[in-house]
């Protein structure tokens, strides 16, 4: 088998609908090059990966990776790099959306001397069938944020389609973060000094599958730039957990003082604070912090009873801890219960990462 020169890297979920026309687009757009198509699909339930095999079955330069256990887009694409033999790699979506026609510009473009290159769907002759209004303005705002910390002026910086060479992405992987945002993104801002060449293409629309496109990718955005400004130290899931319980601490002390103005005493309103709070941030964190693992159907009641009773130990130290502090601090509310709080957070954090979305999770079977 001739060694292939180029890699295309397409991470799934629930795309086994699109991988026959994948693989002919690139058949098509590669003709006379040796090149592979390696597939790093996170388990999908509508049998991606054996999709995948099937397609490895008739053509040589077809490889599936599936991964039972880990989740997530960026660490997929890191996968899928690691496992390239190709001397150029191309990152691409499984969504039908990114056109093969352009990676031979893309080549060209890496051949002619470029480090990175890219394709845009804001550029001056790009085409946008793909973008919803809703969409389009969601990537404005993202884009902008994006360049406003880069330093750059990409018209296009959280795109998900691009080329480089295998060399600078297996390097700069180290730097990299297995739960980030966006994986254009965070290979620019690790090398910010190569030159990068945006090229325009046209944005196709989705024929199967569910657009992963969602408002919550500003939040994520978010977290990931919060992230890179702590040089690495606070991962950007550990970040959003903390956003979300800063969010669930209104809820906490409306509910904390509505129960006291009502007659209860302290540790039961700070009690029946905490249980309110802590359902509310178990489902947020599971549409917002782990949107690449997100509990469904059956899944999300029983990781929120798991939850629950995980959290139990942290409920007890909460209130425990809040009321030392409230009779020590002679009533002061808000010093007591913050103090509560940040113990429960701490207990809630690790455990969620271990049992309840990571992936030693005890429900990984249940969707």
């Amino acid at each position: 088998m001739t060694m292939p020169q180029v890699s295309i890297v397409v991470p799934t979920y629930n795309e086994a609908a699109n991988i026959p026309m994948i693989y002919d687009g690139l058949a098509q757009a590669l003709a006379g090059r040796a090149w592979e198509l390696v597939v790093v699909d996170d388990d999908s339930p509508d049998g991606t990966a054996d999709a995948v095999r099937e397609l490895g079955r008739r053509h040589g330069n077809v490889r599936c990776i599936q991964r039972v256990q880990a989740r997530g887009l960026a660490s997929a694409v890191h996968w899928g790099v690691q496992a390239a033999h190709g001397e150029a790699v191309v990152v691409m979506d499984g969504d039908l959306q990114h056109e093969p026609a352009l990676i031979p510009k893309m080549l060209d473009a890496l051949q002619a001397g470029h480090d990175i290159v890219s394709g845009s769907r804001f550029l001056e002759g790009a085409a946008e069938k793909g973008l919803s209004r809703r969409r389009r303005r969601l990537s404005d705002y993202g884009n902008r944020l994006t360049n406003y910390f880069l330093g750059t002026a990409l018209s296009d910086p959280l795109t998900g389609f691009f080329a480089t060479s295998r060399r600078l992405f297996l390097e700069s992987i180290p730097l990299m973060q297995a739960d980030g945002f966006k994986i254009f993104f965070d290979l620019v801002y690790h090398n910010r000094r190569v030159t990068i060449r945006e090229l325009p293409f046209e944005f196709q629309s989705r024929r199967h599958g569910e657009s992963k496109f969602q408002l919550y990718v500003l939040w994520l955005l978010a977290c990931d730039i919060a992230s890179k400004l702590s040089r690495g130290m606070l991962p950007p899931r550990l970040i959003s957990f903390v956003g979300v319980g800063l969010i669930g601490s209104i809820f906490h002390f409306a509910v904390l003082y509505a129960s006291m103005d009502l007659g209860a005493v302290f540790w039961l309103a700070q009690a029946i604070a905490t249980v309110v709070a802590m359902v509310f941030n178990f489902t947020i964190n599971n549409v917002l912090t782990y949107s690449d693992d997100r509990l469904r159907g059956a899944a999300f009641y029983k990781g929120l009873l798991l939850y629950s009773l995980i959290a139990s130990v942290g409920i007890v130290a909460n209130v425990s801890t809040a009321q030392i502090a409230y009779m020590r601090l002679h009533g002061h509310t808000f010093i007591a219960a913050t103090t509560g709080l940040v113990i429960d957070v701490i207990w809630r954090f690790v455990v969620s990462n271990r049992l309840i979305w990571g992936g030693s999770s005890i429900l990984r079977k249940a969707h």
